[in-house]
């Protein structure tokens, strides 16, 4: 059986798409089970709008979306702000890569930093909006009462600072979230 040009050139491509697919998710193992990192799992675009629609937004703000993964909460701001400045931290590379190049090609000024969350500086933040897990919600505490300004709002989703006293709690699709002003 001969396969013309065409034929290797798409068995290539879903070869590649395969083996990415695959990279993604034993990255996603490893970094669940060995680092404690929560899994990527992404928010419907109507939650996030509710959410949204339950903060203080002003065009000049500095927001950061923490373990951003898509980066759907600063994509959905910035349909809205164009003046805001719009921070994504993703620390998986794999997912880093994948949403830079395509926030790249779509023309968006959301700055995406592949980093620990830990690694970066909170103080010039109005807005930050994450949906880790519990044990990491406990060590953010702690970074955002050190370095977060007074008035600073902070939206957590599924789980709660125990550092901090919720201003609101919200019930969004099932999940709580969690509004705190520093």
């Amino acid at each position: 059986m001969m396969y013309n040009h065409y034929t290797m050139i798409l068995l290539y491509i879903i070869l590649l798409l395969v083996l990415v697919y695959f990279i993604f998710f034993i990255n996603q193992f490893f970094n669940i089970i060995f680092h404690g990192y929560p899994p990527f799992i992404s928010t419907s675009q109507l939650s996030l709008i509710k959410i949204i629609e339950l903060t203080n937004i002003n065009e000049t703000d500095v927001i950061y979306e923490l373990g951003c993964g898509r980066a759907r909460f600063l994509r959905i701001i910035e349909l809205a702000h164009q003046k805001a400045r719009l921070i994504g931290v993703e620390n998986l590379l794999s997912i880093f890569l994948i949403n830079w190049f395509r926030l790249k090609l779509q023309g968006s000024k959301i700055k995406l930093l592949n980093k620990n969350l830990f690694d970066i500086n909170l103080k010039e933040a109005n807005l930050i909006y994450c949906y880790l897990n519990q044990a990491l919600m406990f060590k953010l505490g702690a970074k955002i009462i050190k370095e977060c300004l007074p008035g600073t709002q902070i939206i957590s989703q599924a789980f709660s600072i125990s550092q901090l006293t919720p201003v609101k709690v919200s019930l969004i699709n099932h999940k709580k979230v969690y509004f705190y002003i520093v």
